[in-house]
């Protein structure tokens, strides 16, 4: 048999050696695509000295123009409404008619109680002159004692019945008066629940209390009521100042004086509010009732504080991408974080020990790697890195609790809790990189009021150092660190699929 021997130019030989190539050709260029890195950018820097400024903290909220104090018109008088010279708006005086009720049946009242009250006196007169004339008689010994009583006694009655019938004429008169009902007070008339023509029933014998006839208000001074958070609620306080915006006036700011704040709240929407009222002077009556608008108050003023731009304030979780966008090293800086952290509870320890206080002291390593926890009391912050606990002694600044970054060692962390945390809120502490000569370095500060736009430095500043603007920069750095991770994310399948694709084809062949 005769064994052919496979010659170069043979058509298996022609198809397979170049897929051969191509394919390795393909992982190669996929594979060095993976592994490319990613351009580096340079994040330009901002930096702003500290420096003094008024601080102006202001509460926001949303609220409705509302009269200050409605009056109910009601009628003493039952009947049919026969006059109505007053509609919704019209502005009234105190004293101006408002409302006529039939007064046919009340008038011939009227008239019954005269002709008795008149008749009475005409008894008295009569009864008097018969006692004056039985006196004179008794006193000549011509009538008996039993007669001289009785005309005492006929004189007596006849002085009843005048009073009674004086009475009735008075109660008449004011029923009559009650059919005619006319503005209690200054005002303007809101609403209108009758008409011309109806028949309503009086306040004082109808057991459903009355038809109301009008409701007015004197809209010279108005309130408003606003909805205040609750996170808010605590800073605002009877006789601030307040300015108000509403909707129908855009261009135009209404001052106010904050009259009170309503104990109860209002839960809108799984949020919880407080009422707050806010008096208007309304002279000029642009504003109405129902209209809505926005309330500022001014729950604080600092002048000539130590400030900073709030852009330069980074919290704790932020430390290490921060760090990234300035070029530092995250490790380095956690590690100066510590050392500040380390000093301030051993200046807290002195101070309370000085005092006669029992110091604070901190728990280290409660809480590992990424996700600890910091507890101040019953409220608790939580983060990535390790947690420290620590009491807080009351009516003092110590130290309470900080988490730092992702991968700090459980002791790092416990260490560095109980540091940061001096009050609470914005007032507790925040992390600062501040330019030297050297670059950039973290410092630890104390903050007090903010307006959003600058915040107060309580400690860890001084006047004429720069600080870094940092909110710009985190964002472009978090951009950055999530393309490095898609692109790590997605490198290694391109280049095994491919490899793998490439092998079986040459195991195929």
């Amino acid at each position: 048999m005769t064994r052919h021997h496979e010659h170069p130019d043979h058509p298996m030989q022609r198809t397979y050696r170049p897929a051969r190539v191509l394919h390795f050709g393909l992982a190669a260029v996929v594979a060095l695509a993976g592994c490319k890195k990613a351009p580096t950018t340079t994040i330009a820097i901002q930096t702003a000295p500290v420096e003094r400024r008024d601080i102006v903290a202001n509460a926001e909220a949303t609220g409705t123009v509302e009269p200050v104090n409605i009056v109910e018109v009601k009628s003493k008088a039952s009947g049919l409404i026969t006059a109505m010279p007053v509609d919704i708006g019209t502005v009234v005086s105190a004293g101006q008619l408002l409302v006529q009720i039939d007064t046919r049946d009340v008038k011939n009242q009227y008239d019954q109680t005269v002709a008795a009250m008149q008749a009475a006196q005409t008894s008295q007169s009569v009864a008097a002159a018969q006692k004056k004339r039985s006196d004179e008689l008794f006193a000549q010994e011509v009538i008996t004692p039993q007669e001289h009583e009785t005309a005492a006694l006929a004189y007596a009655n006849a002085q009843s019945q005048l009073v009674k019938a004086r009475t009735d004429v008075d109660l008449a008169r004011q029923r009559l008066e009650d059919a005619t009902v006319r503005a209690p007070v200054a005002g303007t008339i809101i609403a209108k629940p009758v008409s011309l023509g109806q028949v309503i029933t009086s306040a004082t014998s109808g057991p459903t209390g009355g038809t109301t006839i009008l409701q007015m208000a004197d809209l010279s001074k108005v309130r408003m009521r606003a909805m205040v958070n609750e996170t808010d609620v605590g800073n605002v306080k009877p006789g601030q100042v307040a300015s108000v915006v509403v909707d129908a006036f855009p261009n135009s700011r209404f001052q106010g004086v904050v009259e009170k704040v309503e104990p109860q709240a209002v839960v809108q929407q799984s949020v919880t509010m407080f009422p707050v009222l806010i008096s208007l002077d309304n002279r000029d009556g642009r504003l109405l009732p129902g209209m809505n608008g926005e309330v500022t108050m001014t729950v604080q003023d600092k002048k000539g504080v130590l400030a900073i731009p709030a852009d330069a304030v980074r919290a704790m979780k932020d430390v290490a991408t921060s760090a990234r966008a300035l070029g530092l090293n995250p490790d380095s800086v956690q590690a100066q974080l510590q050392a500040q952290v380390a000093a301030r509870r051993a200046a807290f320890a002195q101070r309370d020990s000085a005092s006669g206080s029992i110091a604070s002291t901190g728990t280290a390593g409660s809480g590992a790697g990424a996700g600890g926890q910091g507890q101040r009391g019953n409220r608790s912050r939580r983060g990535a890195g390790g947690a420290g606990q620590v009491p807080a002694t009351p009516g003092t600044d110590a130290p309470q609790s900080v988490t730092l970054g992702a991968g700090t060692p459980a002791a790092a962390g416990g260490a560095a809790g109980g540091a940061l945390g001096t009050g609470g809120g914005r007032s507790g502490g925040q992390i600062v990189f501040v330019k030297d000569s050297n670059g950039y370095s973290p410092r630890m500060v104390r903050l007090g009021v903010t307006n959003y736009d600058y915040t107060e430095v309580v400690s860890g500043l001084k006047e004429g150092e720069q600080v870094a603007l940092l909110a710009s920069a985190n964002l472009q750095q978090q951009r950055t660190d999530q393309q490095s991770r898609i692109r790590s994310a997605t490198s290694t399948p391109l280049t095994g699929g491919t490899g793998g694709g490439a092998g079986g084809r040459r195991g195929g062949g």
